[in-house]
């Protein structure tokens, strides 16, 4: 058992252990999510964006 084995051993045995990758992933995943949101409202209001602009200006 190497020295990083051995410290995550002590870590798990103290009720400490290394979670770092666990939220990695998890803020990863909320990065995906929160993307595909915001792709999904860019999409929903570029129709309307276009509607809008192309209104003729009223004096």
């Amino acid at each position: 058992m190497d020295s990083q084995e051995q410290y995550d051993a002590l870590l798990k045995r103290w009720g400490l252990e290394d979670q770092s990758a666990e939220r990695r992933a998890r803020r990863e995943k909320l990065v995906r999510h929160a993307k595909a949101a915001a792709t999904y409202v860019k999409k929903m209001l570029a129709p309307t964006r276009k509607a809008v602009s192309r209104t003729p200006a009223t004096h």
